[in-house]
């Protein structure tokens, strides 16, 4: 275990647990109730960094990498359906000797959570998604290449090898593109964490680990099809950015089961854990507990 200073944060507790054959890298804070705190792609747990000392005081934060993310396994050869990764949190939670907390996921982290709510709910007290779009659930017509599209990404990270064919080299202009492009909260994304995020995904792999979870489209889509009419044991809330996903989300969800609450965050892109995190934190101290 390591420490590292955050500014106005006190200190983040870095561990690292072995479930299986993983190598699990979180980033700690606080006590407690649990919040366990789970990002996307192309993030590392720093995308939470101002959310974590906003709650600390009152909670036990746990921001758990993802295998591929950071200084997480990345198991390149692992089944990367959102399905199998949920069931890789659950064996880390059940690891760490957890008895009930509260799931925030967001992006990459928001699939993984809403399988999660579905498949693991014996310790799990609520669900936060925070601006997603679940294949299978969002109209298809979401995901349709066109001018402008933003989520034409799914398509090209879903391909064999030409992802990393053009992206070799050039991480730092392709995942520079993403962050200038999905946010609408100009400085959000500081320079400090841009570098921490094209750091972490310059390493060997690391891209074709992100890739790998678009890969898995078809187990997704199909996970999310058989589950459409699923009613969630407990209460989960989604919320999407004003100029992202806005209330699409939500309604995705609501489809499934009209208990599904949430809205959307005004004045945000797609990356609300560093474009409104006063009010990511505010939503997470609000989940029932």
């Amino acid at each position: 275990m390591t420490t590292a200073n955050a500014a106005g944060s006190g200190q983040f507790q870095h561990k690292i647990n072995v479930v299986g054959d993983l190598r699990l890298h979180s980033v700690e804070q606080g006590e407690g109730p649990v919040t366990v705190l789970i990002g996307g792609w192309p993030q590392t747990w720093f995308a939470w960094r101002q959310v974590i000392p906003l709650l600390s005081d009152h909670h036990q934060v746990i921001v758990l990498e993802l295998k591929g993310q950071g200084e997480s396994s990345q198991a390149l050869e692992s089944d990367f359906s959102i399905e199998a990764v949920a069931g890789e949190v659950d064996a880390f939670i059940t690891e760490r000797g957890i008895k009930s907390f509260v799931l925030v996921g967001h992006d990459v982290g928001a699939w993984v959570a809403y399988a999660y709510s579905i498949l693991h709910t014996d310790k799990l007290l609520s669900t936060l998604l925070l601006d997603a779009a679940l294949i299978g659930l969002a109209p298809t017509e979401a995901y349709m290449p066109k001018p402008g599209s933003r989520t034409w990404q799914f398509h090209f990270h879903a391909m064999d090898d030409m992802p990393e064919l053009l992206t070799k080299g050039r991480e730092a202009e392709y995942l520079g593109w993403y962050f200038k492009t999905k946010v609408a909260v100009p400085g959000s994304i500081t320079p400090e964490a841009e570098q921490e995020y094209i750091a972490s995904y310059s390493k060997p792999g690391a891209m074709t680990a992100g890739f790998n979870y678009y890969r898995a489209v078809e187990k997704n889509r199909s996970f999310a099809e058989k589950h459409r009419n699923h009613k969630f044991a407990k209460p989960i809330h989604v919320y999407g950015g004003e100029f992202a996903t806005g209330e699409n989300f939500m309604k995705s969800l609501q489809a499934c089961d009209p208990s599904v609450l949430g809205g959307m965050l005004p004045g945000s892109g797609h990356y609300l854990p560093e474009e409104a995190p006063e009010l990511v934190a505010q939503l997470i101290r609000s989940m029932p507990r």
